[in-house]
């Protein structure tokens, strides 16, 4: 009877064990679900994207016309491919020196080349001619010559082939132009990390302080060397009968153009165009009473009054009527409207 009653404990006990693993079990596969659940619901949801009509403003005609608004459609245009690049104009001393130096060494050459010329004849016919006298000649004249041959690799190494392939009187005609100011020559540097696979077509240079009266030029041609500091590419320009004297070490700017298509866009002016935000936008009116703000890629600063280049897909449409005038006072409108208390 005793082992009858043990035997039904020990059951018991094992029933017992069995059911408690079994629930533990059970919870265990329930927890990553429920934590998952949890964790779902803890996340907040995303901020949604301003809608179009977040920029909308509406005024009556009376109230933005008294704001002095002022409406025009875009003017369509293009831009050529342009790079900017930045540089002064060059000192002409060097070159000067330079032409000094070459001028003597061809007239050296000349005349050496002269003396073995005869002394070569003389040797030939038999005449009364020591053979060193013939050796010194020839001495002297190769050594001249390996002189101007030198002096004209340096010519094209620091002013490239445009002035290295000057005969003497063409050479000479431009440094006397270089000395008077009717030429000058100006080194560009385009920006560092960027590079021109393609020889620019033409440059436009803007001289600092003197902005308004841009100097044209086609004569380009590549520099020999790098800037040392910065590693970017450089350019010498050559300016004939230039507009204003050009000092060296004036300061300039010049934007180079490209031998690729051009690319079409509208011309905005700069007083349509405000910042808010960290971004550029444009008022459109589309109805007699309703504005709209649009954002905008601006590209490139045009000439003068032009205002901003934006390229087709940049944000405006041909047909779009914006705001030229007043755009900031229509931003502080909607600001208001919106419990903003006004524009950045």
């Amino acid at each position: 009877m005793k082992k009858l009653a043990n035997l039904i404990l020990t059951c018991l006990v094992v029933l017992g064990l069995g059911w408690t693993l079994w629930i533990g079990v059970r919870k265990q596969k329930e927890k990553p679900k429920t934590e998952e659940e949890t964790a779902a619901a803890s996340v907040a949801p995303k901020e949604e994207e301003p809608k179009p009509e977040d920029y909308v403003v509406k005024l009556e005609k009376e109230k933005w016309q008294a704001l002095d608004i002022e409406k025009g459609e875009p003017e369509k245009t293009e831009l050529k491919p342009q790079r900017i690049a930045f540089g002064s104009v060059l000192d002409p001393s060097a070159i000067v020196t330079l032409d000094g130096d070459l001028a003597s060494a061809e007239a050296a050459l000349a005349a050496s080349r002269a003396q073995y010329e005869r002394s070569q004849e003389l040797f030939k016919n038999g005449e009364n001619l020591a053979r060193k006298a013939f050796e010194t000649s020839e001495a002297q004249f190769r050594a001249d010559q390996i002189k101007t041959d030198g002096l004209r690799r340096s010519a094209m190494l620091q002013w490239g082939a445009t002035f290295s392939a000057l005969d003497a009187v063409a050479r000479r005609e431009f440094v006397e132009r270089l000395v008077r100011g009717d030429s000058a020559l100006i080194r560009v540097d385009i920006l560092p990390g960027d590079a021109l696979a393609e020889q620019p077509k033409s440059a436009r240079v803007l001289v600092l302080g003197r902005e308004e009266q841009p100097i044209e030029t086609q004569n380009i041609t590549p520099a020999a060397d790098v800037d040392a500091k910065t590693q970017a590419q450089g350019f010498i320009l050559r300016v004939d009968q230039p507009v204003f004297p050009l000092r060296p070490g004036m300061a300039l700017t010049a934007w180079l153009e490209l031998p690729q298509k051009p690319r079409a866009g509208f011309a905005v002016p700069r007083s349509a165009v405000l910042r808010h935000d960290g971004r550029a936008w444009v008022y459109v009116q589309e109805e007699e009473e309703k504005f709209v703000r649009k954002p905008v890629t601006l590209d490139t600063p045009l000439d003068g009054d032009k205002g901003w280049f934006i390229a087709e897909g940049g944000g405006i449409k041909a047909d779009d009527l914006l705001v030229t005038t007043g755009a900031q006072s229509l931003l502080s409108e909607e600001l208001k409207a919106q419990g903003g208390g006004g524009a950045d």
